[in-house]
């Protein structure tokens, strides 16, 4: 073990909200697209458990992620 690995922040992790649930996933895969004037375009993931699930998006895609 060196000291950085000690003394430096750990990385963010990675991943996103799914619009379906709600929770947090490490392996996000992307279910489409939307678009808004003032703030450009919105991706939306769903978890892989909830890919073929229909339903509307929940995520909060205003917080910075």
């Amino acid at each position: 073990m060196t000291r950085d690995a000690l003394t430096t922040t750990p990385p963010t992790p990675s991943g996103t909200h799914c619009c379906t649930c709600g929770r947090w996933t490490t392996a996000p895969v992307v279910i489409g697209y939307t678009s808004a004037r003032d703030t450009g375009f919105t991706t939306h993931h769903a978890c892989p458990h909830h890919l073929t699930a229909p339903g509307p998006c929940t995520a909060d895609h205003g917080s910075a992620t």
